[in-house]
């Protein structure tokens, strides 16, 4: 072979890579965006910008600006996105993706999205700080919520969250104290278990309120879903890239 006819096979190789590359990436983020991790995502970062500015105006100025800056360090939109998708194309197969991407772009898909954003968004957490509106379900509807609840990553986000943050505030202090007397950094961990038990108890008033405009039918359709193989892999890969998304 020349090596002009080697170039052109390399040249189109590599452009062949190139573009199977950018068609991967391309699905990701709309997998990102159907699914709505990218409006829970936007909600952490409004949810983020309200506490920290009440707080900036309760700490030591030393220590608030610790906070803002590895606040947005850490937090800071653009690099939570890519870890994110980055994440998730490692723990999704092509298939997986294309039959996750398939699901929320259903009609179910789109109700279920919508219900879970509004759950999160500012407005929404805010009318829900003081308890969940008591729900009350058939024992039907309660068998189908504690179904999903199972499969659904709720806990394990909350818990990233909380911990994220917690590390967050530790290393801000460490920062103020110079030292002088060192917060163990994995102190934050160490409440885990206790953080999660605390959280259990509401969940299913919690599901049964995020998805009450969902019918029976639907509700049981979002829990099939949820237990194949597909949902169950996509729980499990939105569950790490919420975790990689807000620890660098």
């Amino acid at each position: 072979m020349s090596q002009t006819l080697l170039r052109a096979a390399q040249g189109a190789v590599f452009a062949g890579l190139v573009s199977f590359g950018l068609a991967a990436q391309a699905d990701t983020h709309q997998l990102y965006q159907a699914s709505g991790m990218q409006t829970h995502q936007q909600h952490f970062q409004q949810a983020l910008s309200k506490a920290s500015s009440r707080y900036a105006a309760q700490l030591p100025a030393a220590l608030a600006d610790s906070l803002l800056r590895k606040s947005s360090e850490r937090f800071a939109p653009d690099r939570m996105e890519a870890r994110a998708m980055a994440s998730l194309s490692i723990n999704l197969s092509d298939q997986q993706l294309n039959d996750a991407l398939q699901f929320y772009r259903s009609n179910l898909g789109q109700q279920i999205i919508a219900a879970e954003t509004r759950a999160t968004s500012p407005a929404e957490v805010s009318r829900m700080q003081n308890g969940v509106p008591p729900q009350n379900t058939s024992a039907a509807r309660t068998a189908l919520l504690s179904r999903l609840g199972k499969q659904l990553p709720a806990l394990d986000i909350g818990e990233e969250v909380s911990l994220a943050l917690a590390s967050l505030a530790t290393q801000s202090a460490n920062d103020m104290l110079g030292g002088l007397l060192t917060i163990p950094d994995g102190l934050a961990g160490q409440g885990r278990g206790t953080l999660r038990a605390q959280m259990e108890p509401n969940l299913p008033q919690t599901l049964a309120y995020v998805y009450r405009d969902l019918s029976d039918q639907q509700l049981s359709d979002y829990a099939d879903w949820s237990e194949s193989d597909t949902g169950r892999a996509f729980f499990q890969a939105a569950s790490a890239a919420a975790r990689d998304a807000l620890n660098p």
